[in-house]
């Protein structure tokens, strides 16, 4: 995902939220309860909590992370817990011969690689907290803006200029020997594209499967993982709340049947069967009948549109691991 195009436009949230009157409220917060809340412990409670945040119009004066750490990309976004040194976005000769950066249980024999776009950087926080208590350790493979299917890049950006396409493709060619190196248990894929559409969504499939077949060899099938695509708000977070501190329900995303979210739904519930991948639907942790609320409780899910905060991803570790604790233990037994 393009996590750049909203650095570009941080300096201007956060004038706004410095403005805001929304930031007193906020400094006032109550100091017994703003700092993050224990993980939760099921999905049957958190669609409680879901139910309730749906309905949730004024902004708690204990929201975690507060709008003025928002303000702050590098303290709040579950990228910013990525290592930039072995990041090919950051060091382009990464792509070359990728390098993992070691999360979870680091002394830990058994290996899980998780690999992808800026959407890694939603569940690391969580992926550490599970790797530490399951003990295996993380093999974090990412590259923001570089798309997690292998696609060969047609074009650039301002954002993405012709040094991070070639690195792209550097990387898509050079990541299966270093996966392969480690001979993980499980590998993970983390995707933040949207739905490519009816005619796009066949491309997408076939080369995320042709990613997860690279990253296997004769002697080694790792289990092929992959983390549903979330929400796309129509707006960041921050800015949203931030303007309408009396009615954040209008911060919420919503989606029915026909919307382009339901597509990447149905393109993930696609993929698995053509690709013979296991799915985490991730969306049920973070919306509940076609709604996603911004707030969860008091916690603020996004740091932009579609990048969750550290807070948010460790708040949903639990139910990550619960989801692994399957997978991991249906194979071995």
């Amino acid at each position: 995902m393009d996590i750049h195009t909203y650095r570009k436009t941080l300096a201007f949230w956060s004038a706004l939220l410095l403005v805001s009157s929304v930031c007193s409220v906020s400094a006032s917060a109550s100091p017994s309860r703003s700092k993050s809340p224990s993980p939760v412990s099921s999905l049957a409670k958190l669609d409680q909590i879901l139910a309730s945040s749906i309905k949730q119009t004024h902004l708690p004066s204990d929201l975690v992370p507060s709008l003025e750490q928002l303000s702050n990309l590098q303290d709040v976004q579950g990228s910013s817990y990525l290592h930039n040194f072995c990041d090919p976005y950051v060091v382009n000769s990464e792509a070359r011969n990728p390098a993992p950066c070691w999360y979870g249980s680091t002394t830990a024999k058994p290996t899980v690689v998780i690999f992808g776009d800026s959407f890694v950087g939603n569940w690391m926080p969580a992926l550490n907290i599970a790797g530490k208590k399951l003990g295996f350790r993380v093999a974090e493979f990412s590259f923001p803006g570089c798309l997690t299917p292998f696609v060969t890049m047609t074009g650039s950006s301002p954002s993405f200029d012709a040094s991070e396409v070639k690195a792209c493709d550097e990387f898509h060619d050079n990541l299966p020997r270093s996966v392969d190196a480690l001979a993980p248990e499980a590998v993970i894929a983390a995707n933040g594209t949207p739905s490519w559409g009816p005619a796009g969504n066949p491309s997408f499939i076939s080369n995320l499967g042709k990613a997860f077949d690279e990253m296997s060899t004769a002697s080694n099938h790792p289990i092929r993982i992959l983390l549903g695509t979330g929400p796309h708000l129509l707006e960041p977070a921050p800015s949203c709340l931030a303007t309408h501190p009396d009615s954040i329900d209008l911060c919420n995303f919503k989606f029915g049947s026909g919307s382009a979210f339901k597509a990447a739904l149905q393109r993930d519930s696609d993929t698995i069967v053509a690709d013979q991948l296991h799915l985490i639907q991730t969306y049920q942790w973070l919306c509940l009948r076609g709604v996603c609320p911004a707030v969860i409780g008091h916690v603020d899910v996004y740091a932009d549109a579609d990048h969750m905060t550290i807070t948010a991803s460790k708040y949903l570790s639990l139910l990550l691991e619960s989801a692994l604790t399957q997978l991991l233990s249906a194979t071995k037994s």
